[in-house]
C-alpha cells in the first residue's frame, strides 16, 4: 500500500497522526536542512505558492458577508452563535464537498466547494473577520485512509476553537466558546486535542498540495510544496514522509532512505513512514528489511478497522472482488457501524454480478450515513440499481 499523508478537514470523516502536546514555530535556514534536494528540481523557484496571507485573506464579499449577518450584534458570545448559523445556513454558503478542493479562504467562499482543511481556513478567516478568537486544534484519532487515483491518502483531522473577545468591561465565567468539528466519531468519543499554530495549518496546505500535483506526476510541483511545508513547519511529520515519497517515485533512493529516517525520528510510532520505508526496501530487493517492518505493522494495524477496509478499496481497484468483500467484511467484524464499508461490499457484489447482495448492502450503508446527504446519494444509487 502506497500511502501519502493528507491533513484534511473532513465534512465526511477524516483521521489525523498524533501530534506533540507542544509545538513550537521554527524558522529553519534553508542551508541547514542536508535532506533537500534541489539540484534534481531545478525548476521549483518558479512554482507559483501561495504565501501563508493569501492562504487567510478574504475577498470584499467574504468581509461583507460577515458584517451583514453580525450587524448590531454586539455580544461575543452572541456572534460566534450568529456567525456559525451564517457559515453552515444552505441558504447562505451551501458548501459542496470535494476531496481535492484545496483551496485558499477567498477561493472557498467564491466557489463553495471545499474540502476539510480549506473549510477550517475559512472558518478561521472568517471568525477573524468577525472579531473573535479562534483557534485550530489537531485531533488525534486512528488511522484513516481514503483512495484516490490509486493512491492510499492517510488522512488528517483538525478542528476549529471559536472563543468570545472580551473587552475590559465584559466578563464571562464561562468562555469556552463553541468547537466546530464535522467528524462524528471525534464529536462522539472525545479524542485528545493539541493546539495547532497556524504555521502547522500552512505546513498541512502546502502539504495537501503537493500530494495533488504528486499524483498528477508533476513532481517539481510536488517538490516545491513539500519543501514550502517543511520551511513553514519543521516538526510536521507528513511533509518529509510525502518528500521521501517524492524521492522513491523519481528514483532518487539514497535520499528517500534519508528522509524517511528523519520522519521516523521526529516520531518513531508513526506506521506510515515505516511503511514507506519497507516499500523502498522492497524496491532495492532488500527484502528481509521490508518483511521484518511490515509483520511489525500489520500486527498493530489488524485491529483496525480503517485498515481493511483500504484494503478492500485496494482490491477493488483491481477488480479483485473476491478478495475485497474478504477485506471489508473483517472490517465490520471490528466496527459494524461505517457506511463506507456497507457501500465497498456493495460495490464489490456488484462487481461479480450479485444485483441483489448489492442492494442488500446498499440500505445497510444508506441506514448507517452520518449525513442527509449522504443517505439521498445513496438513495439515488439504489433506484438507479433498482431499475437495472
Amino acid at each position: 500500500m502506497t500511502a501519502l499523508r493528507l491533513f484534511l478537514f473532513f465534512v465526511l470523516g477524516a483521521g489525523l497522526l498524533g501530534c506533540q502536546s507542544t509545538q513550537t514555530t521554527q524558522v529553519p535556514s534553508e542551508q541547514n536542512i542536508p535532506q533537500f534536494l534541489d539540484l534534481s528540481f531545478p525548476e521549483y523557484t518558479k512554482v507559483t505558492i501561495e504565501s501563508p496571507e493569501q492562504i487567510f485573506a478574504l475577498n470584499d464579499d467574504a468581509k461583507r458577508f460577515v458584517a451583514r449577518r453580525l450587524l448590531g450584534e454586539k455580544d461575543p458570545a452572541e456572534r460566534i452563535d450568529k456567525l456559525l448559523k451564517a457559515i453552515f445556513d444552505h441558504s447562505d454558503i451551501n458548501l459542496y464537498y470535494l476531496n481535492n478542493a484545496n483551496t485558499i479562504a477567498a477561493d472557498t467562499f467564491d466557489n463553495k466547494v471545499a474540502n476539510c482543511l480549506s473549510m477550517s481556513i475559512m472558518t478561521y478567516a472568517l471568525a477573524k473577520e468577525a472579531d473573535l478568537n479562534v483557534d485550530f486544534q489537531e485531533v488525534q484519532i486512528p488511522e484513516y485512509w481514503t483512495r484516490r487515483d490509486g493512491y492510499s491518502f492517510l488522512n488528517g483531522h483538525i478542528n476549529v476553537r471559536l472563543t468570545p473577545k472580551v473587552g475590559k468591561d465584559q466578563y464571562y465565567f464561562s468562555a469556552t466558546g463553541k468547537i466546530v468539528d464535522f467528524y462524528p466519531l471525534a464529536r462522539k468519543q472525545h479524542f485528545p486535542q493539541n493546539d495547532a499554530k497556524v504555521n502547522r495549518i500552512i505546513a498541512m496546505f502546502y502539504n495537501n498540495k503537493g500530494a495533488d500535483a504528486l499524483i498528477q506526476k508533476d513532481f517539481t510541483q510536488a517538490y516545491a510544496y513539500f519543501r514550502s511545508a517543511i520551511l513553514s513547519d519543521l516538526s510536521f511529520q507528513s511533509s518529509w514522509t510525502n518528500l521521501g515519497t517524492l524521492y522513491r517515485m523519481t528514483e532518487h533512493y539514497d535520499w528517500a532512505e534519508k528522509t524517511f529516517l528523519h520522519a521516523i525520528k521526529l516520531d518513531e510510532n508513526d506506521l506510515t513512514v515505516w511503511e514507506n520505508l519497507a516499500l523502498l526496501h522492497k524496491r532495492l530487493n532488500r527484502f528481509d528489511k521490508a518483511d521484518k517492518i511490515m509483520a511489525r505493522i500489520e500486527e498493530k494495524r489488524k485491529a483496525n478497522p480503517y485498515y481493511h477496509y483500504i484494503l478492500g478499496e485496494e482490491m477493488l481497484d483491481k477488480e479483485e472482488w473476491e478478495q475485497a468483500i474478504t477485506h471489508y467484511k473483517r472490517a465490520i467484524r471490528i466496527d459494524n457501524s461505517k457506511h463506507m464499508f456497507y457501500f465497498g461490499l456493495a460495490k464489490s457484489y456488484y462487481g461479480l454480478g450479485d444485483k441483489e447482495r448489492s442492494l442488500y448492502y446498499m440500505k445497510k450503508a444508506a441506514r448507517n450515513a452520518d449525513y442527509i446527504d449522504e443517505r439521498e446519494r445513496y438513495q439515488g444509487k439504489m433506484d438507479l440499481l433498482a431499475s437495472l
